[in-house]
């Protein structure tokens, strides 16, 4: 600061407030002090800024699996409300392992990070309990938190399960299995209240559920469990995308025919969903909605820390495309 107030023959106190861009001092002079500080290779030290105003202009998000296709879409909505706000993103991937949801937390803590979106396990953990306590405005995405100070932006479980309940009775199917996530989590567990109550409701007994991993593997391998039932359905429900792929592979492995011999679908209606050689039956998701509302929701509680707790529940849509068909 001392080489460019020299530079620019001011004071290091103009330099300060004209790079802070205080109306204190004249456009010309900003102009001329910005100049002189890029040649001179200079940059506030954003340690010594967060030290004096006691933010740092950085954002966690804490996020289960980066390589799921479904985050992407939240991801660039997060993007497209924080960047031009001047916010910087340290993104981290827990592997849904708590243990490393534990250590990321407390990084991004220690970081002094202005707030955190969560999209990984509960908001109710130690870790995001510490933060809230701390005062680090906190954000749940898609997995809902049960009496915290967390804000909370998800969509509404239950109708995206009955609208693909409606969709496979109507065309005929009463065994329909359920593939939810094998961790408990607000979602699966919503979704397999929804799915059970739509059976309850129609006189119909309750049907199959198999947990597993949300990846295509973990897909794969429920889908043979299913194969297995005295009475295997004649759909299945998986509650992620990459887990309906999963289980289409898995029956054609089987020689069997999606939709012909079995119908599918999806959860998410990610990019993958779409591609002519998948064609994916599934419920739609405002991945990218919920990403912008839920960088809004933080930065309210960023600027304004007395702003209550809200919850914005999102609606979903229903994508009907190629893997259902009526039962043989």
């Amino acid at each position: 600061m001392r080489d460019v107030a020299k530079a620019c023959g001011v004071t290091e106190a103009t330099v300060s407030n004209a790079l802070a861009d205080k109306p204190i001092v004249s456009g010309a002079t900003k102009d001329r002090i910005r100049r002189a500080a890029a040649d001179l290779g200079y940059h506030v030290s954003p340690i010594a800024r967060a030290l004096r105003t006691g933010h740092t202009g950085t954002v966690g998000i804490v996020v289960s699996n980066l390589a799921n296709p479904f985050y992407a879409d939240i991801l660039l909505g997060i993007s497209s409300v924080l960047t031009p706000r001047g916010y910087q993103t340290i993104i981290c991937n827990t592997e849904s392992r708590a243990e490393l949801q534990e250590w990321h937390v407390s990084h991004l803590l220690r970081h002094m990070v202005d707030g955190i979106l969560l999209l990984s396990f509960s908001s109710e953990t130690a870790d995001t309990t510490r933060a809230l306590k701390a005062g680090v405005p906190l954000v749940a995405l898609w997995r809902r938190p049960g009496g915290s100070k967390a804000s909370f932006v998800g969509m509404d479980d239950t109708l995206g399960m009955r609208l693909a309940m409606e969709h496979l009775w109507s065309l005929g199917h009463r065994r329909i299995g359920l593939l939810r996530a094998h961790a408990a989590s607000s979602p699966s567990d919503a979704r397999e209240r929804a799915f059970q109550g739509f059976l309850s409701e129609h006189g119909a007994e309750p049907g199959p559920v198999v947990g597993a991993e949300i990846s295509i593997e973990g897909g794969c391998e429920a889908a043979r469990q299913f194969l297995g039932l005295p009475a295997p359905p004649t759909a299945i429900i998986a509650t992620s995308d990459l887990m309906a792929l999963g289980t289409t592979i898995a029956l054609s492995e089987r020689s069997m025919m999606v939709p012909a011999d079995m119908s599918v679908v999806g959860f998410e209606d990610t990019f993958l969903a779409a591609l002519p050689q998948i064609q994916l039956t599934t419920v739609s998701v405002p991945r990218r909605e919920l990403g912008i509302r839920a960088a809004e929701l933080l930065l309210e509680r960023i600027a304004d820390a007395s702003q209550p707790v809200r919850n914005v529940v999102l609606q979903p849509g229903f994508q009907v495309r190629g893997t259902t068909a009526p039962p043989r």
